[in-house]
C-alpha cells in the first residue's frame, strides 16, 4: 500500500505548527500498523523536499527547505513493557511536548536564582529552553529532572514553574567544610549553590578542608547533606574534575546494589556462556587503540576474497549477555548513558569488573562478542552483511601507533604476523573512505588539543592529538558496521534506537557559505553535504581551516538519539545507529539486546501490544541518551577550558601568534599557534567604539579603518588566566593581517579540474577596512578522551 504524499502534507499543514507524531498521523490518515513503513517513506520524501521538520518528536509543516528522513514509530503499552523505564522517562513520554502546557526537562539554575529547562524530548538546540524565573523551582536543584506548566506571561514572553520533580539527579556535590562551635556547615564548590548545607560533624574533616556530601532531600524541608569523605586542601585538579562530573549528574562510585551485581559476573568464559555460537577463536581478530585505553570493546578482521572483495569481521563485546534488562548494572547503565572522558581519570558506564574484565576484548583470552560480519566488493560496496553471536579470541592488543608505524615500513616484531592483513585493512578503509565522499559524507578532520599531564596533576604540555591512518581504518570499519546494522533493521521494520542527524539550521549555514564566497569558495546558493565536503577539502592545511570548520560545526543540528528514523545528514547516510561501542554507550547496549530479542522470537514479527510498549521505551531511553551525552560533552569541555587556564598561569605576560577563530559582539574568540589553547580579546581592548558587523562577521574599530575577522593573524600578549571562571584574557600586541584563502595555485588546480564549474568572481582583496571574512567524533568510534563536534556522529 502506498500513502501520498499529499494528503500527508496536508494533514500537517491543517496542524497549524502544533507538529504530530508518527501515531497521531496514522490516526488521521485511518492507517493500520501495516502501513507504518509506507508512511515513513512518504515522510521521508516530505522531509527531503524540504516540505517538513521533524524534532525527534513530532512532524511539522513547513513551506521552505529544511529536513531530512524518515519516520517515528508508534506509542507503547507499560504493562508488556521488556526495557528498563524510569518514572522520568514515563513522564517525559506520556506528557505532551512543545506545544502543550507541560514539558519535561533539566533544571539549569544560575546563581542569580532563575534557570532554564531544557526538554528531554523534542529539544534541537537552546532556543527550545524554557525559562524559569526566581523562586519558581519548587525548591529543584540545578541538574535535577523536573515538569515545568509553561505559560504565557503579561510580557508576552512564555515562562515556566516547576511543577514536579521527576528525579534528584543531584546527588553529590563538593565543597569547604566549616566548624564554628555546635554549628557545621559545608560552603559548596558549585556556584548554582548559593546557600551553605548544614551537615553532622565530621571527625575526618578539618575546617577549610574540602570534602564530598552526599545530599539529603526530604519531602519540602530544607536541603541537608552529609559528607562522605574529605578531600584535602583546594587547588587539586581532581577536585575540579569531581565538581563538574557531579553538577552534570554523574558519580565517581557505584551504588552497593551495583557493585554487588558485578561481583556475581562470572570473570571468565563458561562453556554454557560459549553454547550456540559461532567460534571464531582461530580467526586473528585484533584489538586497535590507544597506548592508555583499558577498556577494549571492538576487534576487526580484514582479508581479501578469491573474487577481488573483501570481507570484514567486526566483533563488538556482548554486554548484553551479562547486563540483563532490568537489572542493578542495567539500571545503571541507563542511568549513566555513557562514560566520561577527562584527562586524568574516567567515569565509566559500567564498574571494571566487566568495562575492563569480562566485556573487554583481551588478548589471549575467550571473550563473548557480536558480529557484524560484511561481504564488499573489489569498490568497498557492501554485498551482504551477517550479524550473529560468537565466541572469540583476541590474536593481539595492537596501538594506534604501532599499526601506523607498521604501515609505513617500520612493523615491530608483534605486528609481522598480521602486517598483509593490516596492509589489506588500509586499502579498504580508503575505498571506504571515497564511497563516503562520493555520496557527500562530510569529513571534519581536526586537529584536536591532548592536555598531558604531570604526576602531581598539574597540565605539562598540550599538544596536538595524534592522528594517523590507523585511526581512520578503525573508524570507517566502525561506521561500516555501524550502517550495516542499521540497514538490518530498517529493512525488516524492526524498533531500535538510530543515530539521527538533521539538515543544518540555514541561517547559521548562509552565514558560513557567504562568509566563504567572499574569499572566492564557491558554495551553491543550497550546499548540499558533497559541496561542503569539497570545500573543507580545499580548506585543508590553510591557516584559516579550523577557524571555518567550527562556524560549519556550529551552523550543524546535534546528533542525537531517536527511534524515529530521519537520516544521518552529516554523513550523508538513509540509516543509521551505534552498534560498535556497548561498553561506554548505552544506546549500543539497546542495539544488541534488540537484536537478541528478534532471534529469540524466531525472526518472528513482534505482537502489536508488545511492540507498541517497546517504541514508547525506546523514545524515552533514546530522549535520556541524548540527555547524558549533552551533559558528557558539556563536562569534558569545562574541564579542558580548566586545565587549558591552568597552563597559561605562567605564561601571563608572554606573546604568540594567534588566529582569530570566533567573532562575537563583546570580543575575539582566537587560538594560539603551537599552543593548542583559546583565549578571549575582550572588545574593548580593540578600541573605542568596537561595533559588530554581522553582515561580514567582522569587528570594526570606529572609524580607525581597522576591523579584525575570523581567519586573521596577529600577535597577542597574555593578560590574564583565571582557571576558576575557566578563562584567558588576551589584548593585541600587533595589527590583523588578512590575507586571500585560496592561493593562485589552489586556483589554477580547481580551473584545471574537468569536475568543477567556471567559479565566480570572488571580491578583490583590499585592506582590512573592505569586505573581508565572516565567521558538529571521530565518526564510527568515540575515542576514549574525545572532544565530539556538534554532529556528533
Amino acid at each position: 500500500m502506498e500513502v501520498q504524499i499529499d494528503a500527508v502534507s496536508a494533514i500537517l499543514r491543517d496542524a497549524h505548527g502544533q507538529g504530530l507524531t508518527l501515531k497521531q498521523l496514522a490516526g488521521q490518515l485511518q492507517l493500520g500498523h501495516g502501513s507504518r513503513q509506507p508512511l515513513r517513506r512518504a515522510l521521508r520524501q516530505l522531509l527531503g523536499r524540504g516540505q517538513a521538520t521533524f524534532d525527534g518528536h513530532r512532524y511539522r509543516f513547513r513551506p521552505k527547505p529544511d529536513g531530512n528522513g524518515s519516520a517515528p514509530p508508534p506509542r507503547t503499552d507499560e504493562r508488556t513493557h521488556k526495557h528498563p523505564v524510569t518514572r522520568e522517562q514515563k513522564t517525559a513520554s506520556r506528557k505532551p511536548q512543545g506545544g502543550g502546557r507541560f514539558l519535561t526537562g533539566v533544571l539549569h539554575l544560575k546563581p542569580e536564582g532563575y534557570g532554564f529547562v531544557s526538554p528531554l524530548l523534542g529539544g534541537s538546540g537552546r532556543q527550545d529552553d524554557v525559562f524559569v524565573p526566581p523562586r519558581r523551582n519548587r525548591g529543584a536543584l540545578d541538574g535535577d529532572v523536573v515538569q515545568v506548566k509553561v505559560e504565557r506571561g503579561r510580557d508576552g514572553r512564555f515562562a515556566g514553574e516547576v511543577v514536579e520533580i521527576v528525579e534528584h539527579r543531584r546527588q553529590l556535590l563538593i565543597g569547604v567544610y566549616r566548624a564554628r562551635g555546635k554549628a557545621t556547615w559545608v560552603e559548596p564548590h558549585d556556584r548554582a549553590f548559593t546557600d551553605p548545607i548544614p551537615v553532622p560533624r565530621e571527625p575526618r574533616a578539618h575546617d577549610g578542608e574540602l570534602v564530598k556530601v552526599k545530599l539529603q532531600r526530604e519531602g519540602s524541608g530544607p536541603l541537608r547533606g552529609e559528607i562522605v569523605a574529605p578531600l584535602g586542601k583546594p587547588g587539586d585538579p581532581r577536585v575540579e574534575i569531581l565538581a563538574t562530573a557531579y553538577a552534570e549528574g554523574f558519580s565517581d562510585e557505584f551504588d552497593p546494589a551495583t557493585l554487588l551485581a558485578a561481583q556475581g559476573i562470572p570473570d571468565h568464559v563458561r562453556p554454557e556462556d560459549a553454547a550456540g555460537r559461532r567460534d571464531l577463536r582461530r580467526l586473528p581478530l585484533v584489538t586497535i587503540d590507544g597506548e592508555d585505553a583499558r577498556d577494549f570493546d571492538d576487534a576487526v578482521c580484514v582479508s581479501r576474497v578469491a573474487d577481488g572483495g573483501y570481507r570484514l569481521v567486526v566483533a563488538i563485546a556482548d554486554v548484553a549477555h551479562y547486563a540483563t534488562p532490568g537489572g542493578a548494572l542495567d539500571r545503571e547503565a541507563l542511568s549513566r548513558g555513557t562514560s566520561v572522558y577527562f584527562p586524568s581519570m574516567v567515569l565509566p558506564m559500567l564498574p571494571e569488573r566487566l568495562s575492563n574484565g569480562i566485556c573487554s576484548l583481551n588478548p589471549d583470552v575467550d571473550r563473548l562478542c557480536m558480529v557484524c560480519d560484511l561481504a564488499l566488493d573489489s569498490e568497498g560496496r557492501p554485498l551482504q552483511s551477517e550479524i550473529y553471536e560468537a565466541v572469540m579470541r583476541s590474536h593481539a592488543r595492537l596501538t594506534y601507533t604501532k599499526v601506523a608505524e607498521a604501515l609505513d615500513g617500520a612493523p615491530q616484531a608483534d605486528v609481522r604476523p598480521l602486517l598483509e592483513d593490516l596492509r589489506v585493512g588500509r586499502e579498504l578503509a580508503g575505498k571506504l573512505t571515497a564511497r563516503r565522499r562520493e555520496r557527500g559524507s562530510i569529513d571534519f578532520d581536526l586537529p584536536e588539543a591532548k592536555i598531558v599531564l604531570a604526576d602531581d596533576g598539574s597540565v605539562k604540555e598540550i599538544v596536538r592529538r595524534p592522528r594517523n591512518d590507523a585511526h581512520r581504518l578503525v573508524e570507517e570499519f566502525m561506521l561500516a558496521a555501524n550502517e550495516a546494522v542499521a540497514r538490518f533493521f530498517d529493512a525488516r521494520g524492526l524498533p531500535t534506537v538510530y543515530r539521527i542527524h538533521d539538515q543544518p539550521d540555514e541561517e547559521k549555514l548562509e552565514a558560513f557559505a557567504q562568509l566563504a564566497r567572499l574569499h572566492g569558495f564557491e558554495v551553491p546558493a543550497q550546499p548540499t553535504p558533497a559541496a561542503l565536503n569539497e570545500l573543507l577539502l580545499q580548506l585543508e592545511g590553510k591557516p584559516q581551516q579550523k577557524a571555518l570548520n567550527a562556524l560549519l560545526l556550529r551552523a550543524m543540528m546535534q546528533a542525537q538519539y531517536s527511534p524515529d528514523n530521519i537520516g544521518h545528514f552529516g554523513l550523508a547516510a538513509p540509516t543509521y545507529l551505534h552498534f560498535t561501542s556497548p561498553i561506554r554507550r548505552y544506546p549500543d547496549l539497546m542495539v544488541h539486546r534488540l537484536l537478541k530479542e528478534h532471534w529469540a522470537r524466531g525472526g518472528e514479527p513482534m505482537r502489536e501490544a508488545e511492540r507498541r510498549a517497546q517504541e514508547e521505551s525506546l523514545e524515552a531511553i533514546a530522549a535520556k541518551c541524548s540527555e547524558r551525552e549533552r551533559a558528557s560533552m558539556k563536562a569534558e569541555r569545562d574541564i579542558d577550558a580548566y586545565f587549558a587556564a591552568l597552563f597559561m598561569m605562567d605564561k601571563v605576560g608572554e606573546e604568540y601568534d594567534a588566529i582569530v577563530a570566533g567573532v562575537t559582539d563583546f570580543g575575539l574568540f582566537c587560538e594560539l599557534k603551537d599552543v593548542y589553547v583559546e583565549g578571549l580579546i575582550p572588545k574593548e581592548k580593540l578600541g573605542e567604539h568596537v561595533e559588530l558587523d554581522e553582515e561580514h562577521h567582522r569587528l570594526r574599530v570606529g572609524k580607525s579603518g581597522r576591523s579584525y575577522g575570523v581567519g586573521d593573524e596577529l600577535r597577542v600578549r597574555v593578560v590574564e588566566s583565571d582557571p576558576v571562571r575557566r578563562r584567558i584574557a588576551l589584548e593585541p600586541t600587533s595589527l590583523p593581517r588578512s590575507g586571500p584563502w585560496l592561493t593562485e595555485e589552489d586556483l589554477s588546480s580547481r580551473a584545471k579540474s574537468p569536475k568543477q564549474k567556471p567559479r565566480r568572481q570572488g571580491p578583490k582583496q583590499g585592506p582590512p577596512s573592505g569586505h573581508p571574512p565572516r565567521r558538529e567524533s571521530s565518526p564510527g568510534r568515540p575515542s576514549r578522551r574525545r572532544r565530539r563536534p556538534a554532529s556528533g556522529r
